[in-house]
């Protein structure tokens, strides 16, 4: 097979699977590197909370590239992108400040985990909402952002899993 084919196929692959951002394939070198203070941070929230560091650095790295100070075009905030009113519930100080944004997350996570039964259809209500999974029949949402986020969540948390310490906990 010719090398171009073979990077082809690649792609394809992973964009079949939905382990893409923006169109383009999740391949390890294109994930952004995890700032040290970040992954302390994720240990602790994951001690607070039980959310795997690399399940809490995987959401903030989906969702922000780990830019804290990142506004969506929908108003989401921050490096785990709160919107003000679930950050109202969950978070304390300013969803800018990522010390705070990691450990509202976190607490994010484990509310949702608990309310929809895994990590899985808590990172799909961590996109979608929580109240779409529930509506979805306890499911992922059938929308195309939530279908395409899940697995390149799940994707990030396994290659961080191996590289951060403290996160040997395993999503279902």
């Amino acid at each position: 097979m010719a090398a171009g084919t073979w990077i082809l196929a690649v792609e394809q692959m992973y964009a079949r699977d939905g382990l893409s951002i923006k169109g383009r394939p999740v391949y390890p070198g294109t994930l952004p590197s995890i700032p040290q203070q970040f992954i302390i941070w994720a240990d602790r929230a994951a001690v607070e909370t039980g959310v795997p560091a690399a399940l809490i650095l995987a959401v903030a790295a989906q969702e922000s590239g780990f830019n804290p100070d990142a506004v969506s075009p929908k108003g989401a905030q921050g490096l785990m992108q709160f919107m003000p009113g679930t950050w109202d519930r969950f978070g304390e100080g300013s969803p800018f400040d990522p010390k705070a944004a990691i450990f509202a997350g976190a607490r994010y996570l484990r509310y949702l985990a608990g309310k929809l039964g895994s990590w899985k259809l808590a990172i799909a209500g961590y996109n979608a909402g929580g109240q779409a999974v529930v509506n979805a029949g306890y499911r992922v949402p059938p929308f195309r952002q939530t279908q395409r986020y899940v697995p390149a969540v799940l994707a990030r948390y396994q290659y961080f899993q191996s590289r951060v310490a403290g996160s040997e906990s395993r999503a279902k």
